[in-house]
């Protein structure tokens, strides 16, 4: 081939190439996309929490987008509870429509319950074995408990370690009757109150029905427990 045509050529290629290759301008930033889903993911868990974080996650610097001509659009598919890891999408309409998934996570700093020493199953809790800490309540699937006296005289299901959030379900309501129990029998009717002596059927919680045997009457009857050897019924 004629040195002169080959130079010819060459120099309408590499000016064809250079047409069609991408400008920097003309890619979408970034920084934008992920600005996008920050600002939706914060609102969506500034409508449910006080003083959330959001935690990114870089999207891949080797990704290029066409610039997009109109706003950004963010979204969510899932209907979670605005904590822990998350997708938000963010959407192009025009010149060219895409749409890119960035994860995020999103953190919920609150006070909690925790145990500031080993204990044993079926111990009673007393002020002395428990704290208040800030933990990201995000990972506490099993739920929480912000009030120290939700926790105080209750009993442990099982063993805890220290440093362990008190969870509910870890928790049992302290038994104040027990079966067999004597116990004393509150009967009302209007302004009139009648004390009688009974015999507990079964183990009971403060504010649980109970049925209790009347050692007078020897009838057996419901009532509510009313305080450690209290049945209150009325008539």
């Amino acid at each position: 081939m004629n040195t002169v045509i080959y130079k010819v050529i060459l120099l309408i290629l590499l000016s064809a190439g250079a047409i069609s290759a991408p400008k920097a301008e003309t890619l979408q930033s970034l920084d934008n996309i992920e600005h996008a889903a920050y600002e939706y993911g914060l609102s969506k868990a500034q409508s449910q929490y006080d003083n959330p974080q959001i935690v990114m996650t870089a999207l891949d610097s080797r990704l290029r987008l066409q610039a997009c001509d109109s706003k950004l659009e963010a979204f969510s598919n899932t209907q979670n509870s605005g904590l822990g890891n998350q997708t938000i999408g963010v959407k192009c309409h025009r010149p060219v429509a895409w749409t890119v998934y960035v994860p995020i996570q999103v953190k919920v700093f609150q006070p909690v319950v925790v145990v500031v020493k080993s204990l044993p199953a079926r111990y009673e809790i007393t002020k002395a074995d428990i704290r208040i800490e800030q933990h990201d309540i995000s990972i506490l699937r099993q739920g929480y408990l912000q009030n120290t006296k939700m926790v105080i005289g209750q009993q442990l299901k099982y063993s805890v370690a220290r440093g362990t959030v008190i969870k509910p379900r870890s928790l049992v309501d302290k038994k104040v009757i027990h079966r067999g129990e004597q116990i004393v029998l509150i009967a009302t009717a209007g302004n009139m109150e009648v004390r009688m002596t009974g015999k507990a059927l079964s183990d009971a919680t403060q504010g649980q029905r109970i049925r209790v045997k009347n050692l007078s009457s020897k009838r057996i009857v419901e009532g509510i427990v009313d305080a450690p050897g209290i049945v209150r019924i009325t008539m």
